[in-house]
């Protein structure tokens, strides 16, 4: 039975998804590294007069993954309209416990064009919702190229475990793609009452990535919503090498593993306090003070690998937490106790941050798939879940398009070559930006705009 660990540390740890921003630390300090992508796609002209530059200022991928370009660099359309919020029942009557009351429902967002459009689902990276800073990013590229946007939240998210996933189990690509399509069936026939849809597309980055491709396979047996174009960002290729990477990642500045993980909070918070010369509370926005913080502490990989791997597994946490109290497999909290209003989460969430993604994997995952079929074993479990197992799918698919960075840091050794292979002359690569770092450049909005521009009248 894993330890529990002390309850203020889940209160630090929620805390690092704010102070993310400034252990992110200072894009303006760290020198400059320009590089050119080369392209494979062919680039219609029309789509823009020219080309952008790829012009990515830091060559380190850890730092590259988690800091946050300055506005001067990034594309900015002030004139789109603010994300429409929505809500949706998608299974009617079912039994949400009471500790869950403020998750009435799904939760989405909308960007709808007046005019006649093409309708493209975003699916967000591990545990996002429909507001993150990404997904936002991604759907101003697609809403100024003309298309209507629906932003949706993760499968691995909380509102989607509870209100859409059938068996409240995220990470088996048949079954998130299944619940995701159930998902977007219905909101596709919503969208129809109020706007005209021209075609359906799909984009997913980071595990969303992973996620479109299996959904857009599930769709080309279907055929209910027939997208035509479907666009993979920087994603995994082995859910299961991908995941181990982010545990290792986490461990790298914590010696004694999630014991160190407290200390290790503290002493961030320190360091910035030590940077700020306003007694005032921190504005994480201060990019002086992100620059201030970074020349005088010059962070190191290990330690920009921990607060990765931290904010994963609080990603993590949140999920096995959820999937056990709705399917009461008793696994973190008592199956026997209902979760309320009044319930104390957090020697329960505690447990869960000591949960890895591999724990995850071999206690809950392969459980519940051994007791459905006791031929399967773990190998057929990580098989399943690489996209290799679309291979037949993906290879020559003309409506499918990937883009990646060559420094991705959830790639394992091989795994680049493998991905250039499955989407030979369908694939951009970019030479560095890390995990998503460079998602808000004019050259990844080029690349999106121009395999997704709005269909011709």
């Amino acid at each position: 039975m894993r330890g529990l660990i002390i309850p203020r540390l889940y209160k630090a740890i929620r805390d690092m998804k704010r102070i993310r921003i400034f252990l992110l630390i200072g894009l303006l300090a760290v020198p400059s590294a320009c590089a050119s992508a080369e392209s494979k796609l062919p680039m219609p002209r029309e789509a823009y007069a020219t080309r952008p530059v790829y012009h990515y200022p830091i060559s380190d991928p850890y730092a590259a993954t988690v800091i946050t370009l300055p506005p001067d660099m990034r594309v900015n359309y002030s004139d789109v309209p603010e994300t429409n919020a929505k809500t949706m029942t998608v299974f009617e009557g079912r039994d949400i416990p009471e500790g869950f009351w403020y998750q009435d429902g799904l939760k989405y967002g909308q960007l709808i064009q007046s005019q006649p459009a093409p309708l493209v689902f975003i699916i967000p990276g591990t545990g996002a919702d429909y507001r993150a800073d990404i997904m936002r990013t991604v759907a101003e590229v697609l809403y100024t190229a003309g298309n209507s946007v629906v932003l949706l939240p993760s499968p691995s998210n909380p509102n989607f475990i509870i209100n859409s996933s059938e068996n409240a189990i995220p990470g088996s690509p048949k079954q998130d793609a299944r619940d995701l399509y159930r998902v977007m069936r219905m909101i596709s026939s919503d969208v129809s009452k109020h706007a005209t849809v021209t075609e359906n597309r799909l984009v997913g980055y980071s595990l969303g990535g992973w996620q479109a491709a299996f959904t857009a396979q599930f769709d080309s047996q279907q055929r209910a919503l027939n997208f035509s174009k479907v666009l993979l960002i920087n994603p995994p290729l082995s859910l299961y090498s991908s995941m181990k990477i982010l545990d290792d990642d986490l461990n790298r500045a914590l010696p004694h593993g999630m014991n160190d993980a407290d200390a290790f909070i503290k002493t961030e918070i320190t360091r910035l306090s030590r940077v700020s010369t306003s007694g005032e509370a921190f504005d994480f926005r201060n990019a002086g003070l992100l620059v201030d913080y970074y020349n005088r502490f010059h962070p190191s990989d290990d330690r920009l690998a921990t607060m990765i791997g931290l904010s994963f597994r609080l990603s993590a946490a949140d999920m096995i937490f959820t999937s056990d109290v709705m399917r009461r497999s008793g696994y973190i909290f008592p199956r026997d106790q209902n979760f309320t209003t009044s319930t104390s989460v957090n020697a329960y969430m505690a447990i869960a941050l000591r949960s890895s993604f591999s724990d995850y994997l071999n206690d809950v995952f392969y459980e519940e798939a051994h007791a459905k079929d006791p031929s399967i074993s773990k190998q057929d479990l990580i098989a399943q879940s690489n996209l290799l197992s679309l291979e037949s799918y993906i290879v020559g698919n003309d409506k499918l398009r990937l883009i990646t960075n060559r420094d991705d840091i959830v790639l394992a050794p091989g795994d680049l070559a493998t991905l250039e292979r499955l989407f030979q002359n369908h694939e951009v690569i970019f030479p560095i930006g890390g995990h998503l770092g460079n998602i808000a450049t004019p050259a990844i909005a080029y690349q999106i705009k121009t395999f997704m521009p709005a269909a011709k009248p």
